[in-house]
């Protein structure tokens, strides 16, 4: 059975068939330091990496057309284990056209300040090892966003926003997938996306101080990528819906549910209606911390399943699964508990019942830290195996 055939029946919650085999990524020095510990090197990766590059993997999107092409994508670990196909978005960029020029404003020998391709200053240790400090948005007043529209997110030269040279020969080829196709994608959302344009802090000012000003630019946005899924759905059917977020922390989300239903509800409702008037029925939030309290709010508007589901954030699946019986859920295996054999066991039976209520695709809740050995993780990854193909 293909990946995409098994993504679609957990999502029906349907029995007598396995789950999926996938992870959701890695470290940079995680893959390095495996490498050295037995990893066999068949592929490698496209480029150089540094300790905090994240490295995807198949449960994550690739390649990610709305960025650039240096987002990495790990082959060795999935082929070593036997990891199913992981989903594909359409090679479109739905975000900046023209990217932003990368502009290196200093730099010392451990740190890099920087404009990136998203528009975005950051403050950043060159080998990625922490979060980067963001120190500067590309909207500061409603004239950057009037620029911003103008300049970098409009559809005037459509053609020109697909990434791969002949579209009409990967149409061909994906109408005979056998992997899932996703609509929408990273970084389409609608906190996540106001927190690249405005930064976190000025956004939460800006609920209260500009509302008018931030609906239009939800508004407009829902438009734009209204249009684009309108002529991508008219040349192949896809098989979900996915988004992106990141708006909780460990304490909770990051807004009140009334600023989630005023500027966040009505243009989701307006993208997954679209969607599923094309047949399309999973929907998919990807969002770090805290979730639970978030599902309710997020199912409202149509959405089904959520990830990573991190259980340091207090995330607890066998409760969210007893509690809301027929969302898809991703994730939820704790990363910490790779330092310890003893450990592992304990973890994977909770994966053992998990399975067993459908609509579960079991991975480590976030990248695969670089304190975890290759041998643990083998231990790990072989037997989740194990359990996915005898426990259906």
């Amino acid at each position: 059975m293909t990946s995409r055939e098994l993504f679609l029946k957990t999502l029906n919650l349907e029995k007598g068939t396995r789950t999926l085999k996938w992870e959701f990524g890695f470290w940079g020095g995680t893959v390095s330091k495996w490498y050295t510990e037995g990893l066999p090197k068949r592929k490698g990766l496209k480029r150089k990496i540094v300790y905090g590059d994240f490295i995807n993997g198949p449960g994550m999107q690739y390649p990610m057309p709305s960025y650039d092409d240096n987002v990495l994508m790990d082959y060795d670990i999935s082929t070593y284990f036997g990891l199913d196909k992981g989903p594909s978005p359409f090679p479109f960029n739905w975000f900046y056209f023209p990217r932003f020029e990368k502009i290196i404003i200093k730099e010392t020998e451990e740190m890099i300040e920087y404009i990136g391709n998203d528009g975005i200053q950051r403050l950043a240790y060159k080998d990625e090892r922490g979060m980067p400090m963001w120190t500067g948005h590309p909207l500061t007043d409603e004239s950057d966003w009037e620029e911003i529209k103008n300049d970098r997110l409009n559809l005037e030269n459509f053609n020109s926003r697909y990434t791969v040279d002949n579209i009409n020969k990967f149409i061909s080829e994906a109408k005979n997938r056998d992997y899932p196709l996703c609509l929408y994608g990273s970084p389409i959302g609608f906190f996540g996306i106001l927190r690249f344009l405005i930064g976190e802090e000025n956004l939460y000012l800006w609920y209260y101080d500009k509302p008018d000003l931030l609906k239009k630019i939800l508004s407009y946005l829902c438009d734009f990528w209204l249009k684009i899924a309108e002529e991508l759905t008219s040349k192949i059917d896809f098989d979900y819906g996915r988004f992106y977020e990141d708006m909780a922390y460990n304490g909770g989300s990051l807004i009140s549910p009334s600023i989630f239903k005023e500027f966040m509800a009505p243009y989701y409702k307006k993208l997954i209606d679209f969607a599923k008037s094309k047949g399309i029925k999973y929907f998919i939030v990807d969002t770090d911390g805290y979730v639970e309290d978030l599902i309710p709010l997020f199912k409202n508007v149509g959405m089904t399943g959520f990830l990573p589901f991190e259980i340091r954030a207090g995330n607890d699946i066998e409760r969210i699964r007893k509690k809301y019986p027929n969302i898809g859920i991703f994730g939820g295996i704790d990363k910490t508990i790779l330092v310890d054999k003893k450990s592992i066991d304990t973890e994977l039976d909770k994966v053992k019942r998990m399975i067993k209520k459908g609509g579960y695709v079991p991975y480590i809740d976030h990248a695969v830290p670089p304190n975890i050995s290759w041998d643990n993780f083998k231990y790990y990854r072989k037997k989740l195996n194990y359990i996915i193909d005898t426990h259906f």
